[in-house]
């Protein structure tokens, strides 16, 4: 997910003084079940436990509608009631399934033998214009229709240019329901790309994932005591990212003051999400990640400022992000866990290695060899070509030479990290294993 677990356990155990133990464990419930409402429950936590270092904090505190906001919080003469949420583009990724048709095109690939990547596939757009503005739609058939598409269409033109030996191979669709270009060329393998009109784009100010997931929170704030917000978490969602505006685009002030408009129940709302940027001079500087907010009033609600102080000294309890929104929504839908340090090492000298805990846990537990390089799926990577393991080189050689192991470290690292490190220092020669001199 967006932060690192060890920070979201680390702000469970703390909750767990100032909340109801029922209600940290339905949290760490939700953190736990892979699916989208799992970055909801992180940005919930996340909240919850900012605003627990700032003032009085209760969690679910029956309105007399018997409706229960997530938060209930008091700081002096502040007082606030606010439910938090998360949006995503996932209903617009549904309508336009690239990825989807991407995914199946691989699966036939595969079964007819063909490497895998090499494909790349470009999908046309339209244009659907009504009376309240403009929304893209990419030229693909229906989502419960793909399978039965490629089955039909594309798998039988693969076979017969395959039959016939053409390479690339190369298709081509163009009429009013599906434009597609389709190039697959094995000797690009295992890389795919492709291209399509940005659908997810707001173009209207009321008919768009943030204004929807607004809407769906006005009610359970009706009759609240105090100030009403909404506190909207970014589970991969364009107009909450950074990302530039087209000429046609609304922007978000729009999208939340037609809020406003329409629901005099809510007085503010504030949107979370992770920004991104690069410094230094080298080719490739680190990303460096920081945690952004974007704060709206309604016009003549007098607690503008308070509300802006309280929210930057939550964000300030905040964890690092260690990924942008768009991959940790992808991540929250996997069962398993991420990688740790896997593939990474260091070394000092010739006798002093260091490798991540996780992996050389693995390893010992005879799940993965340094020979994998720390792929996360072993038995697929183990089917394409293999770089030599220089880490495996250097053990190898230590052992050649007669030389065991004279200690192992474990280096801790801090909750932003989801991996420790394990330092290997190999002694002299042992005679046990080596020439006698």
């Amino acid at each position: 997910m967006i932060y690192q677990r060890r920070a979201l356990q680390r702000r469970l155990d703390d909750l767990r003084d100032v909340l109801d133990g029922e209600a940290v464990d339905k949290l760490a419930e939700r953190l736990n079940r892979a699916g989208k409402d799992r970055v909801a429950a992180m940005w919930e936590l996340v909240a919850l436990h900012g605003l627990s270092k700032c003032g009085s904090l209760q969690n679910e505190v029956a309105l007399a509608s018997q409706r229960r906001p997530d938060i209930l919080f008091e700081q002096g003469g502040l007082r606030l009631t606010a439910d938090v949420t998360a949006v995503s583009d996932e209903g617009l990724d549904k309508d336009n399934p690239y990825h989807e048709l991407s995914q199946l095109i691989e699966v036939a690939k595969n079964k007819l033998q063909l490497p895998i990547g090499g494909l790349d596939l470009r999908i046309q757009s339209k244009h659907l214009s009504t009376k309240r503005g403009t929304r893209t739609v990419l030229l693909l058939p229906p989502r419960e229709k793909l399978q039965e598409f490629v089955r039909q269409t594309i798998v039988p033109q693969l076979r017969e240019q395959m039959s016939e030996g053409k390479f690339p191979l190369h298709i081509g669709i163009d009429d009013d329901d599906v434009g597609l270009d389709i190039t697959i060329d094995p000797t690009k393998s295992p890389y795919n790309s492709g291209g399509f009109a940005a659908y997810d784009v707001p173009k209207i100010k009321d008919r768009n994932p943030l204004y929807s997931a607004l809407k769906a929170k006005a009610e359970q704030l009706r009759g609240a005591d105090g100030f009403t917000g909404v506190i909207v978490g970014d589970g991969d969602c364009i107009a909450l990212s950074d990302r530039s505006t087209n000429w046609d685009e609304v922007s978000t002030k729009q999208i939340v003051d037609e809020f406003f408009r329409q629901f005099s129940s809510v007085d503010f709302v504030l949107l979370l999400s992770v920004r991104e940027s690069r410094h230094g001079g080298a080719p490739y500087p680190p990303a460096v990640r920081k945690n952004d907010a974007s704060l709206f009033v309604r016009e003549g609600c007098d607690a503008r400022s308070e509300l802006n102080s309280l929210f930057h000294a939550m964000i300030g309890h905040f964890p690092k992000p260690a990924m942008m929104p768009v991959n940790g929504a992808l991540r929250a839908r996997e069962d398993d866990y991420d990688l740790g340090h896997h593939g990474g090492y260091s070394m000092s000298g010739s006798n002093v290695v260091r490798l991540g805990l996780r992996e050389f846990t693995e390893i010992f537990a005879g799940l993965r060899t340094l020979q994998d390089n720390g792929a996360k799926y072993v038995e697929a990577a183990r089917k394409l070509p293999q770089e030599s393991s220089h880490l495996q080189a250097i053990v190898l050689r230590n052992l050649m030479a007669g030389r065991l192991p004279k200690s192992i470290e474990i280096i801790k690292t801090g909750e932003e990290d989801n991996d420790d490190w394990v330092e290997i220092c190999f002694g002299e020669i042992d005679p046990a294993i080596a020439p006698l001199r």
